[in-house]
């Protein structure tokens, strides 16, 4: 048996579930993936996936290691293997320059431990299907597509979407996404043949459920509110897991019958402080002292004015305090 599918198996046995998309979506996501493990006696004992990403931060792409599959079989828990395993994954990408890593925890005191902070929030909608914004008119068409037709147009229009802190999709991330991990459906919003938006929604029973919704103007915006509702009649709810920026809301018409709950969702730290700094100078008038456990090359005093001490977590809190998160990883 090869390493990748032994890791596969004890994905399976760890989460007591296949892997989102099956096997060929997790042999996807090693493409551009570190497979970091631990055996004892020849056998496998713990694994974490090291996806290698990028992101938008302040309108640069930056390298972001994003952290997944973190796997050990329970009767090796607790010998020490997966902080090693994160210790060893953060050196390796502090030396490759990465300037962050992002991870959605199983515990948010555990990876406390290595430096991450809580930053990123998702907003969970379910609304009643009547209840969903109309939407004014437009002069825009909405094209339900399959995903070889539309992907050229979701990736323009994500493109011109991308919020500060968000991955930026390539090649690979749209085709993990979407010929590997899930099938959902598809509908682009044109003016004339340019894509302004886009709604990418799956059916789970009598849910309608919006997976992604991005649109560049309010046009695109109505458009694809007024496609959403069309679906009214045949759907109880309307269930919309969206960034924490989103105030869909204040369009419904009766808002109070909403059920909207803030979600605390992914953590993130920076990995080096070095790399960091020279692409993303501090202005504020403060002298910062940075401690971090994991990686003491980050034990930094930079700046002028007042005096202050912080974690790599803490600091990395501070710097990302206006970030979102369109999308999973």
């Amino acid at each position: 048996m090869t390493l990748e599918a032994a890791c596969l198996e004890l994905a399976k046995y760890a989460f007591h579930k296949n892997p989102t998309g099956g096997d060929r979506a997790f042999y996807k996501l090693l493409e551009q993936s570190s497979l970091h493990t631990h055996t004892e006696n020849g056998d496998l004992t713990s694994m974490i996936v090291d996806t290698h990403f990028q992101v938008n931060f302040q309108g640069q792409t930056v390298p972001m290691s994003g952290i997944g599959y973190v796997a050990s079989y329970p009767e090796f828990r607790g010998n020490g293997a997966a902080s090693q395993l994160m210790t060893d994954i953060l050196r390796e990408n502090y030396q490759n320059e990465t300037f962050f890593s992002y991870l959605a925890p199983f515990s948010y005191s555990f990876y406390s431990k290595f430096g991450y902070s809580y930053v990123f929030n998702q907003k969970h909608y379910e609304i009643n299907a009547v209840d969903f914004p109309v939407g004014a008119k437009t002069d825009l068409t909405v094209k339900r597509l399959a995903y070889a037709t539309a992907q050229v147009d979701l990736a323009c229009v994500h493109a011109q979407a991308v919020g500060n802190g968000s991955l930026v999709r390539g090649d690979f991330e749209w085709s993990y996404y979407y010929d590997y991990k899930k099938q959902p459906h598809f509908a682009v919003i044109y003016d004339q043949t340019e894509p302004r938006g886009y709604v990418i929604y799956d059916f789970d029973g009598m849910n309608f459920v919006i997976q992604e919704l991005i649109t560049l103007d309010d046009q695109a915006k109505n458009a694809a509110y007024r496609f959403i509702a069309s679906h009214a009649g045949a759907f109880d709810k309307i269930i919309y897991t969206a960034p924490s920026d989103v105030t869909l809301e204040q369009e419904m018409r009766e808002p109070g019958r909403a059920k909207i709950s803030l979600l605390p969702y992914m953590m993130a730290r920076i990995v080096n402080l070095k790399a960091f700094l020279k692409q993303f100078p501090i202005t504020v008038y403060k002298q910062f002292t940075i401690t971090d456990d994991i990686l003491p090359e980050n034990n930094l005093t930079f700046g002028t004015g007042q005096a202050v001490t912080m974690t790599i977590g803490e600091f990395t809190k501070f710097v990302m305090q206006d970030v979102i998160l369109r999308e999973y990883f």
